[in-house]
């Protein structure tokens, strides 16, 4: 029954169609991150996760908000 289902919808297809799409989206995101600068990617680090009412840029590189 299962063979006749996958044989009927095109399951190798849809299968191959998926994994091409991951690797794409996969070199794209790759390419991009090989791509950055480190400064953008360490501007992107010091940005705050949650609404805590400071301002992450106005702390010096390397250095941790006070909790």
């Amino acid at each position: 029954m299962l063979e006749e289902l996958a044989r009927e919808t095109g399951a190798k297809a849809w299968a191959i169609a998926s994994m091409l799409f991951f690797l794409g989206a996969w070199a794209v995101m790759a390419l991009k991150v090989w791509r950055s600068r480190p400064e953008d990617l360490a501007a992107c680090a010091r940005l705050p996760l949650a609404d805590d009412g400071g301002d992450a840029r106005e702390l010096p590189l390397g250095a941790s908000p006070r909790v």
